[in-house]
């Protein structure tokens, strides 16, 4: 089966993120497993390739960001007969492919509420813009990862929908040793206003009046870095880790004891399937996409305000015992999500089958 797979971003873009993890390890899993041929149409960028082989996905690189959505539905258009499943990524906007008969619709979440907190009162344009772009793809079989977004395109009169969920790559289980935890709490994730990295360090001192040597790791980086630093003067035991790679990631996750996770919304909440394969609990919001992440009162808590949420800090880190018995369900709990069983379940929903 040929694949086309249209995206605004691709794995080595610098400004990449969750979705681009995603589209990878689908891409790369339906080559390996399914031999299937894949190209990914995603927007160019300083340095760049224009077409370059990755773990023997194609990937064409055309237009920027601001352009590549018009870059990409030409070259399908082009195209079309070539690729036998056109998969259409919508990130705020899609690629227009909703005429195409062999196209798909593939949606991480809704961008909702992310529009006010980027633009402010100028939102209010692509917030009542998005649900109509997508209205026009509802005939399409439409694949998400959440049962949140299932729930938000219903709504918008969609029927045919699939969900895929996140994946990770999985540490070994020969690591039986549980982490010698830290006294503190961890926000992962960019440094911005969807992701409220603000709230993290209101519950952080909130929860520091009782826990007087708690301490914050803010690890990312992005436009709310000064933010956050004028918020966190004077106050010990917070440090800024900037951008840190996977093996650093992790084990900063071990040692933590506690996640944050305040976002506005998420798609799935990867850093939440990253925290239970450390074993640390998550305290997130009850928003979309992280209440279909953490199972509450198993894996970590769901929270409505940054009050309950210092509660629930002080909860954790002062119960060993409970925690060690969350953290155990927690790495139970991340073992559900293997690549290998999601590229599976996405090449059933695109029609796939063996012999293809």
């Amino acid at each position: 089966m040929r694949i086309l797979i249209l995206n605004r971003r691709d794995i080595v873009n610098p400004a990449g993120g969750g979705a681009e993890i995603y589209t990878h390890e689908i891409a790369k899993g339906l080559v390996a497993e399914h031999g299937c041929e894949v190209t990914v149409f995603a927007s160019a960028f300083p340095a760049c390739r224009p077409d370059e082989v990755i773990d023997g996905v194609l990937y064409r690189r055309r237009g920027s960001e601001a352009t590549v959505h018009l870059h990409g539905f030409f070259y399908a258009l082009r195209n079309r007969k070539k690729f036998d499943r056109i998969i259409d990524e919508f990130n705020g906007i899609g690629f227009f492919t909703f005429l195409l008969p062999n196209s798909a619709l593939l949606i991480y979440q809704l961008y909702r509420e992310f529009w006010f907190r980027e633009l402010g009162v100028f939102g209010a344009i692509p917030y009542f813009i998005e649900p109509l772009l997508l209205r026009r793809y509802r005939k399409k079989t439409a694949i998400t990862i959440s049962d949140s977004t299932r729930e938000d395109l219903k709504r918008l009169g969609f029927r045919d929908i699939r969900v895929v969920m996140v994946a990770i790559d999985q540490p070994s289980r020969r690591d039986s040793s549980p982490p010698e935890r830290e006294r503190a709490v961890m926000f992962l994730g960019r440094l911005r206003s969807t992701k409220r990295p603000d709230y993290a360090v209101e519950i952080f001192m909130r929860a520091k009046e009782r826990i007087p040597d708690l301490q914050l790791w803010l690890v990312g980086r992005g436009p709310f870095e000064e933010k956050l630093r004028n918020m966190a003067k004077g106050v010990t035991g917070v440090t800024f880790w900037g951008w840190v790679d996977d093996d650093m990631k992790m084990s900063l996750l071990r040692k933590a004891s506690v996640l944050l996770v305040p976002s506005v919304r998420e798609g799935f909440g990867i850093n939440v399937i990253e925290a239970a394969a450390a074993g640390t609990p998550v305290i997130g919001f009850d928003v979309p996409g992280i209440r279909d992440s953490v199972r509450n009162g198993e894996t970590g808590y769901l929270v409505g305000s940054r009050d309950e949420a210092a509660e629930k800090v002080v909860e954790l880190i002062s119960d060993r015992q409970g925690h060690a018995v969350m953290s155990a369900k927690c790495i139970e709990y991340s073992w559900e999500f293997r690549w290998e069983n999601r590229v599976a379940e996405f090449w059933k929903n695109i029609g796939g089958q063996e012999n293809s």
